[in-house]
C-alpha cells in the first residue's frame, strides 16, 4: 500500500473515493502532505470535491431506498434507517482522517454533523403524518453519526500506555 505524500497522489485516492471506493480511506489515513500556500488551496478544494460528491451519492441512494422500497411496516423503516446509518460510515470516517489538518477535519465533521442533522428533521416531519410515529421518531432518534471511533482507537492506545506509566510519591508503581 502506497501511502500519498503529494498532491498528485492524494488527488488520484480522492477520486477514487468520491467515485465510491472506500477502500483508499486507510491509505488516506496513513498519507501524509505539507500543506503549503501554493497548494492550501487546490487541496482543500480537491478534498471538499470528493466530500460533497460522496455526500450527495449517499443522499440519492438513501432517498431511492425509501422510493423502491416500499415501506408498510415500522420494521421496514428500521432496515432503511440501517442501512443508510451503515452506507454513511465510510463518509463519517472520511471526515476525520488523522492525515487531515486540524481545521480541515474540524470543517468537515461540522457540515456532517449538520447534514445528518437536517436529514433527522427533515424525517422526523414526514414521520409526523404516518400512523405509528412513535416507534418512527425513536428510531429515528438513534440515527446519529460515530464520527469520535476513529479518535478514541488511536487515544485509547496512548491512554493506557501513559496510566501503567504513572508511578506514585511512593515509589511504587501499581498496576491494575
Amino acid at each position: 500500500m502506497k501511502v500519498p505524500t503529494t498532491y498528485s497522489d492524494w488527488a488520484i485516492l480522492l477520486d477514487r473515493f468520491s467515485d465510491g471506493d472506500d477502500s483508499v480511506l486507510e491509505e488516506l489515513s496513513n498519507g501524509n502532505f505539507t500543506v503549503d500556500a501554493g497548494t492550501a488551496a487546490r487541496f482543500y478544494k480537491k478534498v471538499e470535491e470528493a466530500y460533497k460528491k460522496r455526500k450527495q451519492n449517499w443522499l440519492e441512494k438513501f432517498q431511492r431506498s425509501f422510493e423502491l422500497q416500499n415501506l408498510k411496516t415500522e420494521d421496514d423503516f428500521e432496515i432503511a434507517l440501517r442501512n443508510g446509518k451503515q452506507n454513511l460510515s465510510p463518509l463519517s470516517r472520511f471526515a476525520v482522517l488523522k492525515s487531515f489538518p486540524d481545521d480541515l477535519k474540524k470543517l468537515l465533521r461540522k457540515d456532517l454533523e449538520g447534514f445528518v442533522s437536517e436529514i433527522k428533521t427533515s424525517l422526523k416531519s414526514n414521520a409526523s403524518k404516518l400512523r405509528g410515529r412513535e416507534k418512527m421518531i425513536l428510531l429515528l432518534n438513534s440515527f446519529e453519526l460515530n464520527l469520535n471511533s476513529e479518535e478514541i482507537k488511536g487515544d485509547s492506545k496512548n491512554n493506557k500506555q501513559s496510566t501503567n506509566e504513572i508511578i506514585p510519591p511512593t515509589g511504587r508503581k501499581i498496576i491494575f
